[in-house]
């Protein structure tokens, strides 16, 4: 006769204190793997042609990646990028910045909600199918035509 329990026949034979353990270590191991992912993008730093580039995260289907150098400070905007870890290909975005050398007519959206008329175009491509990537691109200011010079970013080793 049951009374009121359920009896599972082939449930192991474990103390509730062994049942603790086992289930703090499934919550630990789940943790880990759920932070796998994100491990790519903490450790997606490059050296680049406009000094160091920093993917910094994901908002919505959209990574965000910063840059700085000593003349340059902004954030690119990588439309279908996000989550992308393996086989990336081409990608079309924007950058922008406080300042630049060619004000645009338009305003593009910077960081906390503020906006910028220094912004320009990127054509970004991976080099490789496996992380860590080379990238080259290319860019523009505003709409205007691409410059002749190319944006070109390797994995950092120093960080």
């Amino acid at each position: 006769m049951n009374s009121g329990r359920f009896i599972y026949k082939n449930w192991p034979q474990m103390s509730l204190e062994g049942r603790g353990k086992m289930s703090v270590k499934k919550i630990l191991i789940g943790m880990l793997l759920l932070s796998l992912p994100m491990v790519a993008y903490a450790d997606e730093v490059w050296e680049s042609t406009r000094g160091r580039v920093v993917y910094e995260t994901d908002l919505a289907a959209t990574a965000i990646w910063s840059y700085r150098d000593k003349y340059h400070v902004g954030l690119i905007h990588i439309a279908g990028l996000a989550g992308i870890i393996e086989n990336r290909d081409t990608y079309e975005a924007y950058w922008v910045q406080n300042h630049s050398d060619k004000k645009c007519a338009s305003l593009r959206p910077t960081q906390n909600g503020g906006t910028s008329h220094y912004w320009g175009r990127i054509h970004i491509e991976f080099i490789g199918k496996t992380f860590p990537y080379e990238w080259k691109a290319k860019w523009s200011y505003c709409n205007d035509p691409m410059q002749k010079t190319l944006w070109e970013g390797k994995p950092a080793t120093d960080f």
